[in-house]
């Protein structure tokens, strides 16, 4: 699968981050490491371009066309994270540029989005043809029979978190990622559930994926009616608790 990224909010280098698995990519258990990573392989080579703009969201555009790339080239899927809203909607031009087959605008931050924007572009990619996604926030991907999207999911194992835990007794003492969160917090999740029992985890679970830590917004989002960060806590919580009630079966 070919990728291009497109930026303009430091999330999208964590995403980057955790798909290239740069070896200093995560720090976060420092002389405690387990390098739990080195069973993720790097996906570099999938990568067909990477462009990060530096354009403030009070910023006023006049032409956001001339702040497209020219040489973005051409890829299968394309990864839109935290335009500003007056490039995201010239969102097809980018398409047309690189005869991308589908297309995820994560919303890790309501303002990266907001619902009439998103109908608008769900509008337009469909009478595209194009697959497309608008996950608030980006761990909440999951496979929709969007053939390029779900492919997307597979291959790089990311999307909605899934783990694997191994019980002795009450206590996890195995935890391996199965599929990340896109930004990699979840690699660190599962380090630091290891050697806790399962009756006090929440709160282990909440700082792990605080400290990582997770920059979705705690702004509250009124489609959710709460922040966006707190969503992103829900689900990884929901996923180890599903995790252990496999474990003992």
């Amino acid at each position: 699968m070919k990728l291009c990224l497109i930026t303009g909010d430091p999330f999208g280098e964590k995403v980057l981050g955790n798909l290239v698995n740069m070896s200093n990519f995560c720090a976060s258990c420092a002389l405690a490491c387990g390098y739990c990573r080195t069973a993720y392989p790097s996906f570099v080579s999938d990568i067909r371009g990477f462009y990060s703009l530096s354009i403030k969201p009070k910023d006023i555009i006049d032409d956001p066309v001339d702040l497209i790339p020219k040489d973005m080239p051409r890829s299968d899927l394309l990864l839109a994270i935290g335009l500003h809203p007056d490039i995201l909607t010239i969102l097809p031009n980018m398409v047309s540029a690189t005869s991308v087959q589908a297309v995820i605008v994560p919303i890790e931050d309501r303002r990266w989005c907001p619902p009439n924007m998103q109908k608008q572009l769900e509008f337009e990619l469909n009478r595209l043809n194009i697959e497309h996604a608008f996950p608030k926030p980006f761990c909440s991907l999951e496979e929709q029979s969007s053939p390029v999207i779900d492919e997307f999911i597979r291959r790089y194992k990311v999307g909605r978190p899934k783990l694997e835990i191994k019980l002795k007794g009450d206590m996890i003492s195995e935890a391996k990622v199965l599929r990340s969160a896109p930004c990699g917090n979840t690699w660190y999740v599962a380090q630091q559930i290891r050697f806790h029992n399962i009756v006090s985890l929440n709160d282990v679970i909440s700082k792990a994926h605080h400290g990582y830590p997770c920059t979705a917004s705690m702004d509250i989002d009124p489609e959710l009616n709460d922040t966006i960060l707190h969503k992103a806590g829900y689900i990884i919580r929901e996923e180890v608790q599903e995790a252990i009630s496999r474990a003992k079966i």
